[in-house]
Parts: structure tokens; C-alpha cells; sequence
């Protein structure tokens, strides 16, 4: 059982190395390649996915199947490519039969994303699909938030419907073309976020940044914060 603490990997590629040889849950047993997650390490935009897939497995990267083609696709449209933002998955390694990740797979996973955001520190995070959004946003429904700026502590979170689910319904893939197009406006968001949190002295010299960012914001944003859950949320954006 791989045992290394967290806190000594320093590097996005120790802790590849670290998945890569990991042993801490059963999904090990039956992986082809581990899948830690690509692109750059300074990314100011984190996509984090549910689980690799038949291809990702194969490949040992993530989002290389068609529900892939599609992130590249959706990315292009604003535009970015994969060498402007890092994808990650909650596990690492592929369920069996592309079933949902057990709780006990997801906690074996965990110290590796943590640490995957602490040392990227992302100002955006892009969760792909229910999972991906309940792992930061508990109370969220995928069905409701997808699409909408939420501040959580010192970064935004923006949940996307996942790509598998627009491949699947023509109409969820219009949502996702519409809400991509809203990724700069949660950077500018971030953005503003941090201006607000420096240190007195310095709000003379960002104020008119300040401004300019928070003019080009169109929708109130939400805060993390506790909400009523609604009965019946349909299940979407899974493997």
C-alpha cells in the first residue's frame, strides 16, 4: 500500500509518480496505466473530471476518448487548448464497467487532488458532471448550477454538465457550447476576487481593474453557501 504522505510531494509530477504506483484501493487491481492528469502545472484553470475511461486507461491520460474530443472541441471555443488548463479526474484509476467511484476509492484518491490544487492553485475550478461538482459544492444539482459562477473561499467554481452526458443528448450539449462561454467571465470573476483581498495600500492602484472586471460580470454570483436540495435531481453527466 502506497503510504507517502501528501505534503512531501512538491512537484504535479511526484504525485504522478506517486498515482502511478499506487496501491491504496482496489481499482488498482484491474487498471491498465494510472491517469494522474495532464497539462500545465501552473494552469490558472483546473478541470476535474469523474474517473478515466476504456481509453484513458489505455492511454494513461485523461479525456482521450470521444467524451475528449468533445472537452477539446469545447475548450477551442473560447479559445483554449489543453496546454492552458490541467485535467484530473476524483480517482485515478478506472472504475470497473465505468461504474460510479465508491466512497472508499474516492478517499483513497483524495490526498492526491488536494494536492494536485494546492500546488496548481488554480483560480478557476471546472467540475465536469455531478461527482466532480459534489466533491466542492455538496448541495449542488448539476441540472441547476451548471454554467453559474460560484465563489468558493479565494477561487470560483464553475460546474459543466460532463461531455459523456452531451455526447449522449443533443440538448445538453447546447448547454455546454453556452455555458464554456462563460469561462472567462469566472477568471475575470477570480480575478476580481483577488484584487479584493489585497492589502489596503495597494487598492488605489487596482480599483480601476476592479471596476472594469466587475462591469463585464452579467449574473449575481452565488456563494457557497447551505441550500435547500430539491427532490428528484436528475443524474447526469456520468461515465
Amino acid at each position: 500500500m502506497t503510504t507517502t504522505p501528501e505534503n512531501t510531494w512538491k512537484t504535479v509530477d511526484e504525485i504522478a509518480d506517486a498515482v502511478l504506483s499506487c496501491t491504496n484501493c482496489r481499482l488498482h487491481e484491474n487498471r491498465t496505466n494510472a491517469v494522474p492528469g495532464d497539462g500545465s502545472p501552473v494552469a490558472s484553470i483546473l478541470i476535474i473530471g469523474e474517473g478515466p475511461g476504456f481509453n484513458e486507461d489505455q492511454q494513461g491520460l485523461p479525456f482521450v476518448g470521444r467524451s475528449g474530443k468533445l472537452l477539446d472541441e469545447l475548450l477551442a471555443q473560447v479559445p483554449l487548448s489543453r496546454k492552458d488548463v490541467f485535467i484530473t479526474n476524483v480517482v485515478k484509476c478506472r472504475p470497473p464497467d465505468n461504474r460510479d467511484p465508491l466512497p472508499d476509492e474516492v478517499a483513497a484518491c483524495k490526498p492526491y487532488l488536494q494536492r494536485q490544487l494546492d500546488l496548481i492553485n488554480p483560480k478557476v475550478i471546472v467540475t465536469l458532471g455531478r461527482h466532480s461538482l459534489l466533491r466542492y459544492y455538496p448541495e449542488g444539482r448539476i441540472s441547476k448550477d451548471h454554467g453559474r459562477i460560484i465563489k468558493l473561499d479565494d477561487r470560483v467554481l464553475f460546474p459543466l454538465y460532463h461531455p459523456a452526458a452531451g455526447l449522449r443528448n443533443p440538448a445538453i450539449k447546447r448547454d455546454l457550447q453556452e455555458d464554456v462561454m462563460r469561462l472567462p467571465e469566472a477568471i475575470r470573476e477570480a480575478l476580481t476576487m483577488g484584487v479584493s483581498q489585497q492589502p489596503e495600500a495597494d487598492s488605489d492602484s487596482n480599483s480601476e481593474v476592479t471596476e472594469s472586471q466587475a462591469s463585464q460580470i452579467s449574473e449575481p454570483i452565488i456563494e457557497n453557501t447551505q441550500s435547500e436540495k430539491e427532490e428528484g435531481d436528475q443524474q447526469l453527466g456520468l461515465f
